[in-house]
């Protein structure tokens, strides 16, 4: 049987943090490595393949958070086009964006990324977001009703000014409810990316792409930034 093909919406915009999905799109894409010609006989038989989207509110690169200190993002389609297009994607992963207005404290995320949220979360098979993600997709009304969890630096900020319907976890690596996966802060994207596959695919495969990208294992409940933050 072919193996199926996950399309993958990475949602990102001005003010990115890099991190909460660059190593992601290394470990996700390493199910591709079943189809490279040195790896591939030891990974064996993979069911899923990926593809990615990097979709943004305009095809301008994006400038991640601290502006001139990372590498800009050139997106391959605009929200707006990812939209019209018509496709579904699989899998919407989402990591933070700027930060809300000092003074206001109003939400600088683009109203097209939301609205791209909005629409395709419904249908895609995961939706995933990774540290302040997570208040993007609170405001996109995905997390009302769920569990999810944060970066513990912002913990009480952002459960401060996200709808009071949601069971926001202090104490996570990462929090999976029903189709919906929330890390904690940045590097627990990579915990989760890991622990995804592992779900995806079984521990054998994960574990190959564990030790070629040598992500130290870390469960669901490993998380003294809790404790560092004051928050238990």
């Amino acid at each position: 049987m072919a193996p199926q093909l996950l399309k993958v919406a990475f949602t990102i915009g001005p003010e990115v943090t890099l991190s909460d999905f660059i190593p992601a799109t290394e470990l996700l894409g390493g199910l591709n490595g079943a189809d490279h010609p040195i790896l591939g006989p030891i990974f064996g038989d993979v069911p899923y393949r990926v593809a990615f989207d990097f979709l943004a509110p305009t095809m301008e690169p994006v400038t991640p958070m601290f502006g001139g200190l990372g590498p800009n993002i050139v997106p391959t389609k605009t929200y707006e086009e990812a939209l019209k297009s018509g496709t579904q994607y699989d899998i919407l992963w989402v990591p933070a964006g700027p930060f809300p207005d000092a003074q206001s404290l109003k939400s600088r995320i683009h109203p097209s990324q939301i609205e791209f949220i909005k629409v395709q979360a419904p249908k895609a098979q995961y939706v995933m977001s990774v540290c302040a993600g997570s208040a993007i997709l609170a405001e996109a009304g995905i997390l009302s009703g769920k569990k999810a969890t944060t970066n513990k630096a912002f913990y009480k900020q952002i459960v401060s000014f996200t709808p009071k319907d949601i069971t926001w976890v202090p104490k996570a690596r990462w929090v999976i409810d029903g189709n919906i996966w929330t890390s904690s802060g940045v590097s627990a994207g990579s915990d989760m990316a890991i622990a995804f596959i592992e779900h995806l695919v079984g521990p054998r495969i994960a574990g190959i792409i564990r030790g070629q990208a040598e992500v130290i294992v870390h469960g669901e409940g490993d998380d003294p930034f809790a404790e560092v933050h004051g928050l238990v």
